[in-house]
């Protein structure tokens, strides 16, 4: 009976040999290590694994055949590090061919935010973007991003503005307008017809509005490592904030766990995943391969889950 289940769900389109579909997205990211390859097949499988979206397309028909149209929301945990469950929320769209324009996918994950609570200053990850904001601004320093550290928060220089409501969207608007830009140009790199939408809204504003919520968090006024489903921090980078998305988009981290939390233990991507988004998420440079995509847009193929135990289908 085993054997039977086996051979017929081998036998589905859905459901390729794991292998396969690491074959596909090799071909499809020329250059890489032997050591990032193996690393990267191993992301590969333990995503999979721990998914509740359990299928296994061919990569190549997903970016590039014939799929249906329509949008569909995801919605579930993912397990990160195996002793937590973080929520996976997002809306995945497929719009077909028009008038010469080829076939895309569209990603848009959105985020209610609280105001902190309290008067004072909001910490910035650098000064762009300056005329946004108003009051005075400090402005001192190396931007974070541009530290070459491997600390989210390497306290280069020094960079805030008053805490106001005027100030709090400002920053928001400046994350939804370039977050999803990190994720576009790898798109464009790899040849992907994905396009994404990041919003970041007062919570007070998505309520009032009626539009659909992926997560709910408070804005700390600070920078931190902290889960990405407890707060937002307005001191962190938009390569950080970037790879925090990634997160509620069900991609796991790929560095050793509590690796950069204590300055005896730096962070430690992966072998071969330093030059990942989401190995070293600090870096302006790091990539968002054809692997990420493929883990998040494949989710609109593959069956309802039937539960809600992320290590369910595993074991079948």
């Amino acid at each position: 009976m085993g054997c039977a289940a086996s051979t017929a769900r081998s036998a589905d389109p859905l459901f390729l040999p794991v292998a396969q579909v690491g074959d596909e997205l090799e071909a499809m990211t020329p250059g890489l290590s032997e050591t990032a390859r193996e690393t990267f097949r191993e992301v590969l499988e333990d995503t999979i694994a721990k998914d509740e979206y359990a299928c296994t397309p061919s990569p190549r028909a997903v970016f590039f055949g014939e799929v249906r149209e329509g949008e569909r929301v995801i919605a579930g945990v993912m397990p990160h590090y195996g002793f937590f469950h973080g929520p996976m929320r997002y809306l995945v769209r497929r719009v077909g061919s028009r008038e010469g324009r080829p076939a895309r996918w569209e990603i848009e994950a959105r985020y209610a935010v609280t105001a902190p609570a309290r008067a004072g200053r909001i910490e910035l990850a650098d000064c762009e973007g300056r005329e946004r904001f108003e009051g005075p601004m400090i402005c001192r320093g190396v931007p974070y991003a541009d530290a070459g550290k491997t600390d989210a928060c390497p306290r280069s220089g020094e960079f805030s503005v008053p805490s106001t409501p005027h100030n709090v969207r400002a920053l928001l608007a400046r994350w939804s307008d370039e977050a999803e830009g990190y994720w576009e140009r790898d798109a464009d790199r790899f040849g992907l017809s994905v396009r994404y939408d990041f919003d970041f809204v007062s919570r007070a504003e998505a309520e009032a509005s009626g539009q659909r919520i992926d997560l709910t968090l408070p804005l700390a006024p600070t920078c931190g490592r902290t889960p990405y489903f407890s707060s937002i921090r307005s001191g962190w980078s938009l390569p950080i904030v970037a790879h925090e998305v990634g997160h509620l988009l069900g991609l796991l981290d790929e560095y050793e766990a509590l690796s950069g939390i204590f300055p005896f233990y730096p962070k430690t991507p992966f072998p071969g995943a330093h030059t990942s988004r989401m190995g070293l998420s600090m870096k302006e440079s790091t990539i968002l391969y054809p692997l990420h995509h493929y883990l998040i847009v494949r989710r609109y193929l593959c069956p309802e889950p039937a539960g809600r135990d992320p290590y369910e289908h595993a074991v079948r």
